[in-house]
């Protein structure tokens, strides 16, 4: 139904920009294996158009640059697994630019848009345990309308179940936050999900200065590479599973709660 609304209504629930101040520093992350020459920029800079394959907001043969103001949960990010070879690459912004977000404030459509731009594409972007709790998760949660949906914190780690292909939705959101910013995109990490949108409060992590960016060529001419290190994943992409354990405890106290009174 958002889809069919008018330009005008559908570009309205953007309404934030985010401002990088001058010298922040960015993250990428890259496997080693493919990395001739490590520090030379163009191997950090946008992939060029024809290898360009589809992500979260960019379509086939669409360039955007991936990075993130912190790079502790990059590993997962990009699937690495356990003892990996890697290289983390940093970037430093030249001067002062904004981009385009998903936040916004009294907006209900925007709560839900909010978290299906960072909801994880599919099962594979869980380990095991994670998928096991979510699908122990789906089956107490008495509530599954739009209206809870929007407000679960969790909702970004399922929601793909219910969009066939979740980057086709994402790309269509991307482009209309590029119509009022065409420098990019700052969204959040759904490995870092403790974000909020669309309420009267907006709740962010550490605020909203940190993020991911995918910036387009316009936004890159704004930041720099200045080095990469190699590295190796020393973590095995666990994290989710206390987070989701407590959400299906606070589910179940209060479906046990409602009981109780009725």
């Amino acid at each position: 139904m958002y889809f069919g609304l008018g330009m005008k209504e559908k570009l309205s629930i953007f309404s934030e920009e985010i401002k990088i101040e001058e010298n922040t520093e960015l993250y990428r992350i890259r496997r080693a294996k493919g990395i001739s020459d490590p520090n030379n920029p163009i191997e950090w800079g946008p992939v060029p158009t024809k290898y360009a394959k589809q992500g979260r907001f960019n379509a086939k043969g669409e360039s955007i640059l991936y990075l993130a103001s912190a790079f502790d949960y990059l590993e997962r990010e990009v699937k690495l697994k356990k003892d990996e070879e890697y290289y983390l690459a940093k970037y430093v912004c030249k001067n002062s630019f904004s981009v385009g977000s998903f936040l916004s404030t009294n907006n209900q459509v925007n709560t839900l848009i909010h978290k299906i731009a960072m909801s994880v594409s599919g099962p594979d972007e869980l380990n095991e345990k994670e998928n096991a709790l979510i699908e122990e998760y789906l089956n107490v949660k008495a509530d599954k309308s739009l209206y809870k949906l929007s407000l679960d914190m969790l909702a970004s780690l399922y929601i793909y179940k219910m969009i066939p292909n979740l980057y086709d939705v994402t790309n269509k959101l991307a482009k209309l936050v590029l119509r009022k910013n065409e420098n990019g995109i700052r969204y959040s990490s759904v490995y870092v999900p403790i974000e909020l949108s669309g309420t009267p409060v907006m709740i962010t992590l550490d605020g909203v200065k940190y993020g991911n960016y995918a910036l387009t060529q316009k936004g890159y001419e704004n930041i720099e590479f200045v080095s990469a290190e190699k590295k190796i994943c020393s973590s095995d992409g666990g994290g989710l599973e206390l987070l989701i354990e407590s959400f299906t405890k606070a589910e179940l106290d209060e479906m046990n709660k409602d009981n109780a009174n009725s």
